[in-house]
């Protein structure tokens, strides 16, 4: 969950993009703070659209939540209704802890949201909130591109375990017994097929967990 520490030394390279407006009919710009949140100056902030709210990044955030930038301030609206105040975070390449399992192998990969300022290697399934995009090492911090569109949801790699042909060719088993193995076998491959086929549209948001 978030770690509520802040990350006041964060270093970033500033992208030209900042979310300045949520709405430009609104009174106030910017995105609306969640009620009772604070948002510490140098974390990654999420927007969750479902909601219409901004919050800092946490693993336990909604699924439709995305990591948008860095908070340039701390907005403490821990006494505040939703939207109270706003914060308008940074789209920029940050130097963002590494929770000691990003190797150079993850290069070029996308990287799961650990805390509000740490990153770790996803877990491959539907409980995974991006961060955004792995662009280096840096001791034991990593580069990270942070933007709406590297760190949206997908694509997910599935691998399947079942055979297209393996009914067919346990009909060709003399044994009743062997037979019924078989289909068992592949019954069960068929169901974890299915539960790896789920957990990715969840991942993509194209279904609810």
């Amino acid at each position: 969950m978030s770690s509520k520490a802040g990350s006041l030394n964060t270093q970033i390279i500033d992208l030209p993009v900042r979310f300045t407006h949520h709405n430009e009919q609104a009174v106030l710009s910017g995105l609306p703070v969640a009620a009772s949140e604070i948002i510490y100056q140098g974390v990654m902030v999420a927007y969750d659209p479902a909601n219409s709210q901004a919050q800092s990044a946490d693993p336990a955030m909604a699924a439709t939540a995305v990591v948008i930038g860095i908070c340039p301030e701390t907005v403490d609206n821990t006494t505040g209704a939703k939207g109270a105040l706003t914060v308008s975070p940074r789209a920029c390449i940050a130097r963002i802890l590494n929770d000691g399992n990003v190797t150079a192998a993850h290069v070029g990969t996308r990287l799961r949201v650990v805390d509000d300022h740490t990153v770790g290697v996803p877990a491959g399934d539907h409980t995974d909130r991006f961060a955004g995009l792995n662009l280096g090492l840096d001791n034991d911090h990593v580069w990270v591109l942070i933007t709406p569109e590297s760190a949206k949801r997908g694509p997910v790699q599935v691998a399947i375990t079942s055979s297209q042909n393996a009914t067919a060719a346990a009909a060709d088993l003399t044994s009743a017994e062997t037979l019924a193995n078989a289909l068992k076998a592949n019954y069960n491959q068929l169901q974890t097929d299915f539960v790896a086929l789920r957990n990715a549209f969840i991942t993509l948001g194209s279904i609810g967990g």
